[in-house]
């Protein structure tokens, strides 16, 4: 590792001091860091820039979940891996604590391995069939829900096969393996293994005895159309992505690429939720 972009998070990380460590650090290790011209770091070994830099290696990004969701669009884009420092509550997304940042040296011996996680794709469909909006990426979820605070949404899931499954439900969430961690964890799904590329499907309150996630092989295309009459929200790892209308539908499958991270745990993908949730647990 010779460069290496940093994404700070001045809402979390009062003052930039968290990035003003991780930079002076790198430093140190002979790494060169890079940051957006926007933020006001003075540190050496540091360069601005105001276009993203093609030649880093890697992106260190402080902050919690949200922060490392924002920054896998870079890491995407420019096929490197990501790294994730946590200023936020559980942040299971991310590899270090604050307190942990000696760990960086690794960087240089090679002592970590990079994961590939796999992502999802949506698209909206009208109700011709013809694709509205595609090709946008979700690290965790894809969730559809109904577009009022009040109300039950009324959908289809159907698979590639044509097999359908109506729902009337709060709403349904399309979760990757790492996203089995996340909002469809918290709505009863199953926890999937990260090396398990998979698709689930777990359906938020639905109004029926049959209430259990459907864990689809990863290259299965999965529809939710709406047979309702209120429209129903798409979000992507909580970001609105669209609305769909009745007769409409958003179409769900893995996407061609995948999102590289970091990490230096020798642990596996079980052990650090559990640390994590018993973390988050003592904070309450």
């Amino acid at each position: 590792m010779k460069k290496i972009i940093v994404i700070p998070n001045p809402t979390r990380d009062g003052g930039l001091a968290v990035t003003h460590k991780i930079i002076s650090m790198l430093n140190t290790l002979g790494i060169s860091a890079y940051v957006d011209a926007s933020f006001e770091i003075v540190a050496d070994g540091l360069t601005y820039y105001t276009e993203l830099p093609s030649d880093a290696d890697m992106i260190i990004v402080v902050g919690g979940d949200g922060s490392v969701i924002d920054a896998s669009a870079v890491a995407i884009k420019l096929d490197i891996p990501l790294l994730g420092v946590n200023l936020g509550k559980v942040g299971y997304l991310s590899e270090l604590e604050p307190d942990a940042l000696p760990t960086l040296s690794r960087l240089v011996s090679g002592e970590y391995t990079v994961e590939s996680k796999m992502l999802l794709c949506a698209e909206l469909v009208s109700e011709s069939g013809e694709i509205l909006r595609s090709e946008h990426l979700a690290v965790n979820d894809v969730v559809i829900s109904q577009d009022r605070d009040l109300g039950i949404a009324a959908f289809c899931v159907r698979n590639g096969r044509g097999e359908e499954v109506n729902y009337r439900a709060n709403g349904v969430i399309l979760a990757t393996p790492v996203g089995s961690t996340a909002y469809s964890l918290s709505a009863g799904g199953p926890v999937i293994a990260h090396n398990l590329n998979s698709i689930t499907v777990t359906p938020v309150c639905p109004h029926s005895f049959f209430n259990r996630s459907i864990v689809y092989e990863p290259d299965e295309r999965i529809t939710v159309i709406n047979t309702g009459e209120t429209p129903l929200n798409v979000s992507l790892d909580g970001r609105g992505f669209a609305v769909i209308k009745r007769g409409e539908s958003c179409r769900t499958y893995r996407s061609l690429h995948n999102l590289k991270m970091i990490t230096f745990s020798e642990s596996n993908m079980f052990a650090t939720l559990f640390r994590k949730i018993k973390f988050f647990e003592n904070q309450y």
